[in-house]
């Protein structure tokens, strides 16, 4: 099956990475510049190179992003550890 990326779920999958434009773009090796206006494009598929789309997806999926036909979804939750001196486990 094949899904067509829009800007609007790249846009909900980087937030739902908890990345911010520019760190998405360093991690996959991109500019801040792209992202933004693949973004930018709103419901359309974004105008770029199929293997730097691709790359975008492949960093988003990693931190547990799933696109699906209309939407993205987190297939793992974000798991937060708090140290604390002293603690006892």
């Amino acid at each position: 099956m094949m899904i067509r990326v829009t800007g609007s779920q790249l846009h909900a999958a980087r937030a739902l990475a908890c990345l911010t434009r520019q760190e998405l773009a360093e991690r996959a090796g991109l500019s801040y510049h792209s992202i933004r206006a693949w973004e930018r494009s709103s419901n359309s598929i974004p105008e770029a190179t199929y293997s730097h789309l691709c790359r975008a997806v492949d960093v988003l999926e990693a931190t547990g992003v799933r696109f699906m036909d209309g939407g993205v979804q987190r297939s793992a939750p974000i798991r937060t550890v708090l140290h604390s001196e002293g603690a006892t486990a």
